[in-house]
């Protein structure tokens, strides 16, 4: 993708001036050099902040209190695009921005706010092609949507990170920055592609889907003694009110007995044909169901017991084998006496003259024999013993399910009879009685058919097939290595040009870490952190940059901006120029040996063999002190502005003096 830097920006809070562009080339490797205090190190802040960074971090005093709006003109494939961004003032940023998108952009001599930075967000996600989905659909800790914000990790190296040992990449040393971007490199490295995170959403929704109609099919086939025990009860009461002669027997099924139901919602109060002999069956259908109360709750009993005597039985045994090992320890020494001395030269080892040295170490070791093979047929006995007392405790739930659904339904014929004993058998209970009864029916029926949902259950079923093929995680896992070793191959190629220790030895990518590892001579692993030189520091950095766009522009799916920026990579060799003038800057750097000149110079060979190596599809930006006496040669180098004049900087002077 061409998402490259065509121009920055800068208007001025003063109307009588123009604004300030500098212009930078495609496919080339842009330096701007100069002395300190000349706003170079801004040149990153001004393009993040115009990308829509949370934060402003263009420096304080000179520059923001001059400049009125920050601006970045980029090159696209089919056109130009314009971002500005109003300078925040005393906030830590500002929404308002400013968006235009033509062929050829006229840069406007005045800017107004034509919308926010959360639109313009929108915008470059949909521009970048970004998925809109999130990357973990159960929505773990920073496993949101990935965003073009993301990638700003692999286009920037200031002065803090660009040499830094213990941080690689542009704001990974913030935490949530860090495990955001370590959840999407999947993403990043092209394994997961938006159709991966769309299968994912769709397969996470439909697992859900199949669980639940797996568990209305449980339901169903698995029906509790609750759902057994009201039908009962609608049945008997049914036939009580003299709506239905019917009676369950053992053999009649739940369908079959909602069925019946079904035929006696049909029937009005005037159905009702009260007899003595089916208020006679009810108090007897009553009476059975207090006798089988009686008989599920001498059962519960019995087993609460055997559960007790199996749980002390249990905790015996562990308390036994714990006092066995506390004899064994005890007991091994002797052991070790027999094998490392000879018994018969041993001093008495008990009170008894009858025992000598030898007859007491072997009782000790026999002892030793005894125990271990006690503690050896301990072992044997509880994967039987806990298969029994799960069974026990599976008896018990079902127990005291049936007898909680009893319960329940003579305490609803209990409390039927306080409520209404004078109007139990009048038409207009009945007619109560048949609205109850017609507003359960619907959930009887769909319990007792389960065609349709084995047919849902089967399609579902189906699709997570197909969509697992999808989201295949051990392909997506091979596509992922792949792209790290065409990455770590490129750093390899890429390290030797630089000025490292061991140019030679090979270097990995370490994803969980975002760093670099290298593999030494004698097969050791040094991570970045743990290897010296700022001189190392830099070449790997400079190295995984170059080779992480290489993979962008040539193998990966995703579409990055085709720029990078460094900020003064010469600062691990040259002098600090800080405070001093420019003219002292000047002379300073002339006293800068020739090794070390040599080392930078490396630095922007490396670059120029990079971006041959990548047909110039890559624009690189370096702001440095470094003059042309160290890069003048470079292929590919383009001179973008010199900042050493006193009156040349990247705030005109006139907006400071005028």
């Amino acid at each position: 993708m061409k998402f490259s830097i065509d121009s920055i920006i800068l208007w001025p809070k003063r109307d009588e001036f123009s604004y300030r562009r500098i212009p930078f080339a495609d496919g080339k490797i842009n330096i701007i050099t100069g002395a300190s205090r000349t706003g170079k190190s801004a040149i990153i802040p001004i393009i993040d902040y115009c990308l829509c960074s949370n934060k402003c971090q263009i420096p304080v005093d000179v520059i923001r209190n001059s400049c009125e709006w920050f601006g970045v003109l980029f090159n696209l494939e089919d056109g130009q695009l314009l971002l500005c961004r109003r300078e925040p003032g005393t906030q830590v940023s500002t929404g308002e921005m400013y968006i235009t998108r033509n062929d050829i952009i006229d840069i406007p001599q005045h800017i107004e706010a034509n919308t926010t930075a959360d639109a313009v967000k929108n915008t470059l996600n949909e521009l970048f092609s970004m998925s809109f989905l999130d990357m973990d659909p159960a929505g773990i800790s920073f496993s949101a949507r990935p965003s073009y914000r993301d990638f700003m990790a692999f286009l920037f190296q200031p002065q803090n990170i660009i040499a830094n040992a213990d941080v690689l990449l542009y704001k990974t040393d913030a935490t949530e920055h860090r495990q955001r971007l370590i959840n999407i490199f999947p993403y990043v490295l092209g394994a997961v592609t938006p159709e991966v995170l769309a299968a994912r959403q769709e397969l996470d929704r439909l697992k859900k889907k199949r669980d639940r109609l797996q568990r209305d099919i449980d339901t169903i086939k698995d029906v509790s003694e609750m759902w057994k025990q009201e039908v009962f009860g609608w049945l008997s009461h049914a036939k009580e009110l003299g709506l239905t002669q019917y009676t369950p027997s053992e053999h009649s099924t739940f369908e079959e007995q909602v069925d019946q139901l079904g035929l006696i919602v049909n029937k009005s109060d005037n159905d009702t044909l009260i007899q003595n002999v089916q208020i006679q069956g009810f108090s007897a259908e009553l009476a059975k169901l207090r006798n089988e109360e009686q008989q599920i709750s001498s059962r519960l009993f019995a087993l609460q017991r055997r559960q007790n005597e199996m749980s002390m039985l249990k905790n015996s045994m562990s308390k036994y084998d714990h006092a066995l090992q506390i004899q064994l320890q005890r007991l091994e020494i002797s052991s070790w006496l027999r094998s490392m001395v000879n018994p018969d030269k041993m001093p008495p080892l008990s009170q008894s003259d009858d025992d000598s040295p030898a007859e007491v170490l072997d009782k000790l070791c026999n002892a030793i024999e005894a125990i271990e093979q006690s503690s050896g047929n301990m072992k044997t006995i509880p994967a039987a013993f806990e298969r029994e007392l799960a069974s026990v405790e599976t008896e018990i739930s079902r127990e005291a399910e049936k007898l909680k659904a009893i319960q329940r339904r003579i305490q609803e014929e209990d409390n039927l009879y306080v409520k209404s004993s004078d109007q139990k058998y009048t038409r207009s209970a009945v007619s109560r009685f048949l609205g109850r009864l017609e507003a359960s029916i619907e959930t009887y029926r769909r319990l007792g058919k389960d065609e349709q949902l084995e047919s849902q259950l089967s399609q579902v079923n189906a699709r997570i097939e197909e969509l697992s093929d999808k989201v295949n995680e051990n392909e997506l896992r091979k596509k992922q290595e792949t792209a790290l070793r065409f990455i770590s191959q490129k750093m390899g190629d890429i390290v030797p040009y630089l000025d490292t220790e061991h140019p030679d030895d090979p270097v990995d990518f370490i994803i969980k870490d975002l760093t670099v590892r290298i593999k030494n001579k004698t097969g050791r692993e040094d991570y970045l952190w743990e290897i010296g030189s700022a001189s190392n520091w830099l070449a790997y950095h400079v190295a995984t940059v170059l080779s992480f766009q290489c993979f962008f522009q040539n193998r990966a799916t995703v579409s990055v901006p085709n720029f990078v920026i460094f900020d003064q990579p010469s600062q691990v060799y040259f002098p600090q120029l800080g405070l001093r003038q420019d003219a002292e800057d000047d002379k300073r750097l002339n006293i800068v040996s020739d090794e070390d000149k040599l080392a930078v110079r490396k630095v922007f060979e490396a670059m120029s063999k990079a971006l041959q190596d990548m047909g110039s599809k890559v624009q690189i930006i370096v702001v440095e002190h470094a003059d042309e006496d160290v890069w003048g040669e470079v292929e590919g180098v383009h001179l973008v502005e010199r900042w050493r004049d006193t009156n040349q900087k990247l705030v005109p002077a006139e907006w400071i003096n005028g």
